[in-house]
């Protein structure tokens, strides 16, 4: 089944930044987050599969990939459309 159906090009690369460093594929790194978004814990928050020195790293590539938008932003994104 193919999923990926738009990728902001920065956070593509960050994604696979990201799952290289965790020694994952990208799509065994997209499951593992997205399973841990149904799980809450007891703060009222979901759960996250990343460690203090993951989201450490997450920062350090969010720079190199000049990433400065926050987690809302997909909702801002405007697809292209080919009009060929």
């Amino acid at each position: 089944m193919y999923l990926w159906k738009r990728g902001e090009k920065r956070l593509a690369a960050l994604m696979g930044d990201l799952a290289q460093h965790k020694n994952m594929t990208v799509g065994e790194m997209l499951e593992e987050t997205f399973l841990h978004t149904f799980e809450k814990v007891s703060s009222g928050g979901v759960a996250s599969p990343h460690t203090e020195n993951t989201l450490s790293y997450i920062k350090e590539l969010k720079k190199k990939h000049d990433i400065d938008y926050d987690c809302h932003a997909s909702y801002r994104f405007i697809e292209k459309t080919n009009t060929d």
